[in-house]
This record gives C-alpha cells, sequence and structure tokens, in this order.
C-alpha cells in the first residue's frame, strides 16, 4: 500500500508454494492462475510461483539430509519468462523463507538492484528445511540492508557466523486509520480480554485466568487458539480476516499475548504485531516474562507458576490506560522510509 500511494512500480512474487504444499494438512492455498503475471492495479502485478518442487520440513533428520542439494538448486527454477518480465529492478524486499535460496542468483541477473532482507522471526526458531538455515548465511553477502523486527535481534547478526555490517531494527508498522476509524463495539457487556494469533499458544495459561476471573470474558483469535474443554468465559472464534479483528482490539480491555516458554524467544516483546496493535489502542498486556520487556504497560508473569499468572491479571485490571504511550507506534510509511534509509 505505502508503494502504490507512492506510485512506484511493485511486482510481488509469491515463492516456497508447490505441489507439496498441497499434500499438508496446515498448507497454505492461493488463488489461481500461478505462473503468471496478474495485474492488480495500475502500478501493482502479482506472480505466484508454482514449480514442480520447493523446500520444506520433510520432518526426519535423513530424509532432509537426503533433500539438501535439491533444495539448494531450488532457484534454477525459476523461470525464464518470469526474470525477463521483471524487467529493470531497483530493489528486492525479501521475507524469511524459500526466498533466501533465490538471492545469489538474483544478484547475479539483477547486479545494480539493491537488497533489503526484511526479517520476520528468529528463522531457528521456524519450521524450515536446514537448507533454509543455510541459505540465510549464504544470502548475506548479496544483501545491503538486514530489518530486525526487534532490537534483540540485532546482535543475531553481529556473530561470526552469521555476520552483517549493516543490521537496523525496524519495529513493524501499523496502519493507523484502521483503527482511528470510527467503529461500533462488538461487546455486549465489558470486562474483556481478547487474545490474537496462535504462535506458541499458551492454553493453560488463559484457562488459568478463565478460572480465576470467571466475571471476565476472554476472546480468542487465531485458527488453534482455543481451550478443551471448553469454559463458559472463553469463546474461541478461529481465524477471522483482520478487518473484523480490528473492532474486537479497539473495544477490549486488556490485551493478551499468551505465549508458551520456547528457545530463543525473548524476541517477541518487541516483533509481536498483536502487542503493538494493542499498544496503539492503549490496552495494558499480558505476556510471560520472556515477551514483556520494552514497554511499561506489559504486565509480566511467570508461565509456569499459576500464582504469578493470577496476580497479573489482578495488575493488568487496574492498569491506568491513559498512562499508556504509544508515541512509539510506527505507520507503514515511516517504517517503508527507515529502511530505505538504510540502504542510501
Amino acid at each position: 500500500d505505502v508503494f502504490f500511494k507512492r506510485k512506484e512500480e511493485m511486482d510481488f512474487l509469491t515463492v516456497g508454494f508447490s505441489p507439496a504444499t498441497l499434500l499438508r494438512s496446515h498448507r497454505r492455498t492461493f488463488p489461481r492462475p500461478y505462473n503468471k503475471w496478474v495485474r492488480v492495479n495500475e502500478h501493482m502485478r502479482k506472480y505466484v510461483w508454482f514449480p514442480i518442487y520447493h523446500p520444506f520440513n520433510l520432518k526426519k533428520p535423513i530424509l532432509n539430509k537426503l533433500t539438501m542439494g535439491l533444495f539448494r538448486a531450488y532457484d534454477r527454477l525459476l523461470p525464464r519468462s518470469l526474470i525477463k518480465a521483471l524487467g529493470k529492478v531497483d530493489l528486492f524486499i525479501i521475507e524469511n523463507g524459500a526466498g533466501l535460496v533465490l538471492i545469489p542468483r538474483l544478484k547475479k541477473l539483477f547486479p545494480s538492484a539493491k537488497i533489503i532482507y526484511t526479517v520476520c522471526d528468529r528463522i531457528e526458531t521456524l519450521d524450515y528445511h536446514p537448507v533454509i538455515i543455510e541459505a540465510e548465511k549464504k544470502a548475506l553477502p548479496f544483501i545491503d540492508l538486514v530489518r530486525v523486527p526487534s532490537a534483540v535481534m540485532v546482535d543475531d547478526f553481529k556473530k561470526p557466523a552469521k555476520f552483517h555490517p549493516n543490521v537496523r531494527f525496524i519495529a513493524h508498522g501499523l496502519v493507523k486509520a484502521q483503527f482511528d476509524a470510527d467503529m461500533p463495539n462488538p461487546y455486549s457487556s465489558g470486562k474483556n480480554v481478547i487474545s490474537i494469533g496462535d504462535m506458541l499458544f499458551d492454553a493453560e495459561a488463559i484457562r488459568t485466568m478463565a478460572n480465576a476471573y470467571p466475571d471476565w470474558t476472554f476472546h480468542l483469535f487465531g485458527k488453534n487458539a482455543k481451550l478443551e474443554p471448553d469454559m463458559p468465559n472463553v469463546i474461541a472464534y478461529g481465524e477471522r480476516p483482520f478487518d473484523a479483528l480490528v473492532p474486537y482490539i479497539k473495544h477490549a480491555d486488556i490485551g493478551l499475548a499468551p505465549y508458551r516458554p520456547a528457545p530463543d524467544a525473548d524476541y517477541l516483546s518487541q516483533s509481536s504485531m498483536k502487542m503493538i496493535q494493542y499498544t496503539y489502542c492503549r490496552l495494558p498486556i499480558l505476556a510471560p516474562e520472556f515477551a514483556a520487556t520494552g514497554r511499561d504497560h506489559v504486565v509480566a508473569y511467570d508461565p509456569l507458576n499459576k500464582d504469578s499468572i493470577v496476580s497479573a491479571m489482578s495488575r493488568a485490571i487496574i492498569y491506568p490506560r491513559d498512562t499508556i504511550d504509544r508515541s512509539s507506534v510506527l505507520d507503514w510509511d515511516k517504517a517503508v522510509d527507515l529502511m530505505l534509509e538504510g540502504i542510501q
């Protein structure tokens, strides 16, 4: 949207998708046509690349090892027609995932183009094939800027095994107009806690809070964000379009980031999109201690201690919302400007 408003020509290429994707239980789907440029608007085209295979985790070390050579050749599958249609490229913006395998070849094909690697999550914490971990390290010499969404991730790229000289912490942006607009309150009464997403979802923490505070309602959004068995004051909505979530976030009383403990998950304290959204709506935030740094209005708890969880909930209830500072929340225009400044 930012580049469209600036009338910049932009091509959006979807990668990491192949017939193997369709065999997975939690598969992503993309609308057809595949392997064809589609005009989205006057300044943007999209292309869903659907080659015969893509790098994906086979779950067994021996199978992953046997497929390293095959998956390293993923970049050779790029269609000539796709490359030719790109024409002159000034900038590539590439996220975590299969696109990392393509970077050395893209730099060879478009030597004058700048490359921004925008890191969404610590790649080692994700369910990737080992070739993706390898590809990140191999791609670094061809990258002009590594943008990380959490300050603690800057040091990840200062180690000898994975070093880059130009790493910048640039937080995720927010479409503020979506939250600033007037919208009806979807809640029938007060005392509402909202949780968005199911990454590292800690159902037991929510059960503890809901048991201790039966007069509060907990609203869970996300495919796997649910309790089993159900509780009367916990509502699971499943996946919903983001536009449908905004009123629930804006009119909630407390925002919940119920992450389970996991190795190297401390970066979530700043990179979590829901915590940015909660902050903009001036919600006190409940989060585990490892994901609670960097914001004064995050009320931390020990996820392994029920008394700590209950105590945190009691403190979040009385937190003075009018003191919550949201000045650090960026819009996407500013986030993009900071990235572009990083390659000047």
